[in-house]
Parts: C-alpha cells; sequence; structure tokens
C-alpha cells in the first residue's frame, strides 16, 4: 500500500517546533515532490482549462468551445491564489448557464472580470500574451506572430527564452500511446 499526502506546510519546522508527530513525519518523508503554484506556470493554465472543459463538457453532454482570445488572456492575466481548484470552480460558475460556442470574455463571471481588471489586466506578462496568442491561433506561430505584431524569428526567440513547447493536447497524447511514437513534449 502506498499513502500520498500532500500540504502547504513546512512540516520539517512543525516537527521541530512539536506541532507535528516526529513519527508520522518519518513514514511520509519517502519522496517530496514539489508543484509549483498556478500562478509560476501559466502555460499549463490552458491545458488544464482544456482538460477540465472536456470533463464538464461530457459530463453536461453540452459542447462549449474554447476560450476567445480575451478570455484566454484573462485567465493568464489571473493569479490563482485558489490553483486549479479556482480554476476548476470558474468553469462551473460558467457551466451554471453555459454558452453556446466557445467561452468570451462575457461568459466569464462579472466578479472574476472584475478582480482581473483591478489587478492590471494591461500589465500582463510578454510570456502570458505569447501563450494566450498561440493557443488562440492553435499554435499556428505565422499567426501567432502576427497577432503580436512580431516576425516568425521574434516569436522563436521569444518561445526559446520562456521555455515553451507545445504540449500534445489529449486527443494527440491517445494517438501517440495508440502508434507508440515519439513526440518531443
Amino acid at each position: 500500500m502506498r499513502i500520498v499526502a500532500a500540504t502547504n506546510q513546512d512540516l520539517e519546522t512543525m516537527v521541530a517546533n512539536q506541532r507535528f508527530r516526529k513519527d508520522l513525519y518519518y513514514r511520509l518523508d519517502v519522496a517530496h515532490i514539489h508543484l509549483p503554484p498556478l500562478r509560476e506556470r501559466a502555460e499549463d493554465i490552458p491545458l488544464i482549462f482544456e482538460h477540465c472543459l472536456a470533463e464538464m463538457n461530457a459530463r453536461s453532454g453540452r459542447h462549449v468551445g474554447a476560450p476567445s482570445r480575451e478570455a484566454l488572456a484573462c485567465l493568464l492575466a489571473h493569479a490563482w491564489p485558489g490553483n486549479v481548484r479556482e480554476l476548476r470552480n470558474l468553469l462551473e460558475a460558467i457551466f451554471i448557464s453555459p454558452p453556446d460556442g466557445g467561452i468570451s470574455l462575457d461568459d466569464l463571471p462579472p466578479r472574476f472580470r472584475a478582480h482581473v481588471e483591478a489587478s492590471g489586466r494591461e500589465n500582463t506578462s510578454e510570456c502570458e500574451r505569447l501563450l494566450a496568442a498561440l493557443f488562440a491561433v492553435d499554435w499556428n506561430k505565422s499567426k501567432a506572430a502576427a497577432a503580436l505584431h512580431w516576425s516568425r524569428m521574434t516569436l522563436y526567440r521569444k518561445m526559446a527564452k520562456y521555455h515553451i513547447e507545445r504540449e500534445a493536447t489529449p486527443t494527440e497524447t491517445r494517438r501517440q500511446v495508440g502508434s507508440n511514437s515519439r513526440r518531443a513534449v
């Protein structure tokens, strides 16, 4: 039997301060996996959003499409203090009255939009703008460069600078597994 435990607390400090049982700590202390908060991995937001959207579409029998470029930019601009749970809750709120077609900026809950605008949506990082442009055009680099008013070479340099590579979509992943082909992810 394996037990996987997660915490956002510093257990070593808690053990030292006698706020966590030492014997339990040593039973759990086998392997550490550090998962940075969602705000530090903006490139994962569209992929997690796509995954959750597919789950909710399947569960509700709906066919809500991908977010628009403006909605995606808004998602990327948010700090996500609640991490993936907050992202899922946002989608749940959208599915209360789901849009026909894709998710536009107007489909995002007003409270969420107001929070993002208050935190300075115009100050989105270059990396977030690049990711939003790539996802908006389904990773067509020519179109993304044109949307950002950059040359293709500038786009490639920025992608290298921010270590951005296209990850396989769930459909592409299933095809890879089925054909045993390798793809850089």
